[in-house]
């Protein structure tokens, strides 16, 4: 993006966009995975809503024990999964 095309406020939202799906999921839009059409963007449109925990990156789901890293994020899957 910007390297061969004209920055825009929609190329920011596209890339902000694309950079929080790859926190979200812990994949890369080069990722080996995304050929023949597949894109990180569809990977998760695909997923959504239905099977959205699916494709969260699983080391956001773990819990944390570590009072000393200072952050302490408990997630627990609906039991519908």
């Amino acid at each position: 993006y910007g390297a061969g095309a004209e920055v825009s406020t929609n190329g920011d939202v596209h890339s902000y966009g694309i950079l929080v799906l790859e926190m979200f999921t812990g994949k890369r839009p080069t990722d080996n995975m995304f050929s023949d059409g597949l894109n990180l963007h569809l990977f998760a449109k695909a997923a959504f809503p239905e099977r959205v925990l699916q494709i969260i990156d699983p080391l956001l789901l773990q819990e944390s024990h570590d009072e000393d890293d200072g952050l302490d994020i408990r997630r627990t899957r609906r039991s519908h999964d």
